[in-house]
């Protein structure tokens, strides 16, 4: 009994940012997605330790554990875009593999460059 008062108080939380999110960017007619908002105010209110991490754990922990499950639904929405994925191949593969190459020498320039000044 006392794991489903936790796990509904958790999910309480969880739904009551959303909603709290939802709310604010209906009535502020704000281009922020509501999700990201929600997100934003739960980071705030664990960052200012209004809210515990382990108040979230009961309603996080089954979430993360099927995590897995939340991304067939996307992965079957990018069968529908094949067509689209297919004209502009090029562009994604080279978007792909140049961000990450670009990144990681950056880094290494940037990284290299630290390590004579300290």
């Amino acid at each position: 009994m006392m794991i489903t008062l936790r796990f509904i108080a958790s999910l309480s939380i969880l739904i009551g940012c959303l909603w709290a999110a939802r709310l604010i960017t209906a009535a502020l007619a704000l281009s922020l997605p509501a999700p990201l908002l929600g997100m934003l105010m739960l980071f705030g209110l664990l960052q200012s330790g209004i809210i515990n991490s382990k108040h979230l754990l009961p309603s996080c922990g089954p979430i993360l554990k099927y995590m897995a499950l939340f991304f067939i639904p996307a992965g079957v929405g990018l069968v529908s875009y094949l067509e689209v994925f297919s004209h502009n191949a090029w562009l994604l593969m080279s978007v792909l593999i140049l961000v990450p190459v670009l990144g990681l020498v950056l880094t290494g320039k940037l990284a290299n460059l630290g390590r004579y000044h300290d």
